[in-house]
């Protein structure tokens, strides 16, 4: 995580967003506390697919994981 002033974040905003979006969370503080947090929009895992993810769950557990319709007809009620 790098750390920055508002100020270098208002001069510097194209590099620091670059920053971002390469990975790094940056914040930027004011008065030397934290102002903001610049992180990147999505962060992936290559190999990380949902379908791989909900196949490893099922094999460690016999219960079926809800999908996001099933989950939300139970908010609902």
């Amino acid at each position: 995580m790098k750390t920055v002033t508002k100020q270098e974040a208002v001069d510097r905003f194209e590099v620091i967003a670059d920053l971002a979006h390469a990975g790094e969370t940056v914040v930027a503080t004011h008065e030397g506390k934290p102002w903001i947090k610049l992180v990147p929009a999505l962060r992936t895992r290559p190999g990380k697919s949902v379908a791989a993810s909900r196949a490893r769950l099922n094999s460690i557990s016999s219960k079926s994981i809800p999908g996001a319709s099933e989950v939300l007809g139970r908010l609902r009620r």
